[in-house]
Protein backbone atom coordinates (compact mmCIF):
# COMPACT_ATOMS: atom_id res chain seq x y z
CA UNK A 1 0.00 0.00 0.00
CA UNK A 2 1.28 2.95 -0.97
CA UNK A 3 1.98 6.23 2.21
CA UNK A 4 -1.62 8.18 0.35
CA UNK A 5 -3.77 4.99 0.78
CA UNK A 6 -2.45 4.36 4.91
CA UNK A 7 -3.80 8.02 5.40
CA UNK A 8 -6.96 7.81 3.40
CA UNK A 9 -7.79 4.32 5.43
CA UNK A 10 -6.29 6.28 8.51
CA UNK A 11 -9.08 9.12 8.41
CA UNK A 12 -11.43 7.12 7.16
CA UNK A 13 -11.63 4.54 10.90
CA UNK A 14 -11.17 8.17 12.68
CA UNK A 15 -14.06 9.76 11.41
CA UNK A 16 -15.85 6.39 12.12
CA UNK A 17 -14.45 6.32 15.52
CA UNK A 18 -15.77 9.99 15.86
CA UNK A 19 -19.35 9.19 14.71
CA UNK A 20 -19.20 5.76 16.68
CA UNK A 21 -18.84 8.09 20.06
CA UNK A 22 -21.01 10.61 19.27
CA UNK A 23 -24.06 8.38 18.49
CA UNK A 24 -23.35 6.32 21.54
CA UNK A 25 -23.18 9.69 23.35
CA UNK A 26 -26.46 11.01 22.09
CA UNK A 27 -27.97 7.31 23.09
CA UNK A 28 -26.48 7.61 26.36
CA UNK A 29 -28.03 10.78 27.26
CA UNK A 30 -31.21 10.88 25.64
CA UNK A 31 -34.03 11.46 28.23
CA UNK A 32 -36.91 8.89 28.74
CA UNK A 33 -40.23 9.41 27.95
CA UNK A 34 -42.75 9.95 30.64
CA UNK A 35 -45.24 7.40 30.69
CA UNK A 36 -47.55 9.66 33.21
CA UNK A 37 -47.94 12.18 30.38
CA UNK A 38 -47.75 10.88 27.20
CA UNK A 39 -50.73 10.07 25.18
CA UNK A 40 -52.24 6.17 25.92
CA UNK A 41 -53.93 3.48 23.69
CA UNK A 42 -57.16 2.87 25.04
CA UNK A 43 -57.63 -0.98 25.80
CA UNK A 44 -59.23 -3.12 28.14
CA UNK A 45 -57.09 -6.37 29.35
CA UNK A 46 -59.40 -8.97 28.17
CA UNK A 47 -59.24 -7.49 24.36
CA UNK A 48 -55.51 -6.74 25.06
CA UNK A 49 -54.59 -10.33 25.59
CA UNK A 50 -57.00 -12.19 23.19
CA UNK A 51 -55.33 -9.69 20.34
CA UNK A 52 -51.84 -11.21 21.26
CA UNK A 53 -53.09 -14.67 21.36
CA UNK A 54 -55.19 -14.28 18.07
CA UNK A 55 -53.01 -12.38 15.68
CA UNK A 56 -49.25 -11.96 17.72
CA UNK A 57 -47.97 -9.59 14.12
CA UNK A 58 -50.91 -7.12 14.26
CA UNK A 59 -50.62 -7.52 18.08
CA UNK A 60 -47.01 -6.40 17.85
CA UNK A 61 -47.54 -3.12 15.33
CA UNK A 62 -50.23 -2.00 17.21
CA UNK A 63 -48.92 -2.33 20.63
CA UNK A 64 -45.37 -3.25 21.89
CA UNK A 65 -42.99 -0.71 22.95
CA UNK A 66 -46.21 1.81 22.89
CA UNK A 67 -47.74 3.41 25.70
CA UNK A 68 -50.65 1.79 26.62
CA UNK A 69 -53.87 2.56 29.17
CA UNK A 70 -54.91 -0.70 30.40
CA UNK A 71 -58.09 -1.07 32.50
CA UNK A 72 -59.27 -4.44 34.00
CA UNK A 73 -60.25 -6.90 37.08
CA UNK A 74 -57.15 -7.66 39.52
CA UNK A 75 -56.44 -10.60 39.94
CA UNK A 76 -53.47 -10.66 42.29
CA UNK A 77 -51.02 -8.55 43.55
CA UNK A 78 -47.27 -9.40 44.70
CA UNK A 79 -43.65 -7.92 44.56
CA UNK A 80 -41.09 -9.39 42.17
CA UNK A 81 -37.25 -10.28 43.09
CA UNK A 82 -36.65 -6.71 42.90
CA UNK A 83 -39.03 -5.55 45.47
CA UNK A 84 -41.22 -3.67 42.91
CA UNK A 85 -44.95 -3.98 43.00
CA UNK A 86 -46.45 -6.54 40.58
CA UNK A 87 -50.26 -6.13 39.20
CA UNK A 88 -51.85 -9.10 37.45
CA UNK A 89 -55.21 -8.15 35.48
CA UNK A 90 -57.64 -11.12 34.47
CA UNK A 91 -58.16 -12.04 30.93
CA UNK A 92 -60.39 -14.86 29.34
CA UNK A 93 -58.06 -17.36 29.59
CA UNK A 94 -57.63 -19.20 32.97
CA UNK A 95 -54.01 -18.96 34.07
CA UNK A 96 -53.43 -15.85 31.89
CA UNK A 97 -52.62 -12.25 32.78
CA UNK A 98 -51.92 -9.01 32.20
CA UNK A 99 -48.95 -9.00 33.97
CA UNK A 100 -47.98 -5.06 34.68
CA UNK A 101 -44.76 -4.28 36.97
CA UNK A 102 -46.05 -0.84 38.61
CA UNK A 103 -43.31 2.25 39.59
CA UNK A 104 -45.67 3.66 42.09
CA UNK A 105 -47.42 2.27 44.89
CA UNK A 106 -50.03 -0.38 45.13
CA UNK A 107 -51.01 0.12 48.97
CA UNK A 108 -55.07 0.92 47.44
CA UNK A 109 -55.15 -2.09 45.01
CA UNK A 110 -57.22 -5.08 46.42
CA UNK A 111 -58.19 -8.45 44.55
CA UNK A 112 -61.18 -8.09 42.84
CA UNK A 113 -60.99 -4.02 42.33
CA UNK A 114 -61.63 -2.71 38.94
CA UNK A 115 -58.61 -0.61 38.15
CA UNK A 116 -56.91 1.38 35.20
CA UNK A 117 -53.20 1.35 34.90
CA UNK A 118 -50.65 2.90 32.06
CA UNK A 119 -48.04 1.52 30.80
CA UNK A 120 -45.27 0.54 28.04
CA UNK A 121 -46.02 -3.17 26.59
CA UNK A 122 -43.51 -5.09 26.46
CA UNK A 123 -45.25 -7.79 24.20
CA UNK A 124 -46.32 -11.34 24.86
CA UNK A 125 -44.35 -13.54 26.86
CA UNK A 126 -45.65 -17.15 25.56
CA UNK A 127 -46.47 -19.62 27.57
CA UNK A 128 -45.51 -23.55 26.76
CA UNK A 129 -48.60 -25.29 24.69
CA UNK A 130 -47.21 -28.56 25.09
CA UNK A 131 -46.75 -28.12 29.18
CA UNK A 132 -50.63 -26.38 28.88
CA UNK A 133 -48.94 -23.12 30.25
CA UNK A 134 -50.55 -19.85 28.81
CA UNK A 135 -48.77 -16.79 28.06
CA UNK A 136 -49.16 -13.54 29.52
CA UNK A 137 -49.13 -10.01 27.92
CA UNK A 138 -46.19 -7.68 29.98
CA UNK A 139 -46.70 -4.28 30.49
CA UNK A 140 -43.66 -1.96 32.78
CA UNK A 141 -43.45 1.26 34.29
CA UNK A 142 -47.03 0.89 34.84
CA UNK A 143 -48.86 3.90 37.17
CA UNK A 144 -52.29 3.73 38.53
CA UNK A 145 -54.72 6.15 36.89
CA UNK A 146 -57.18 7.32 38.97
Amino acid sequence: MTRKTKKYILIALLVTLVGAVAVGYMMWNKPHRSVETADAIKVTALDLHDTYKKDSVTAKKQYTDKVVEVSGTVMKQSTNQQNEAIVLLKTNEDGAFVNCTLEGKTDAVKEGDAIRLKGICSGYSGGDADLGLPGDVVLVRCYIIK
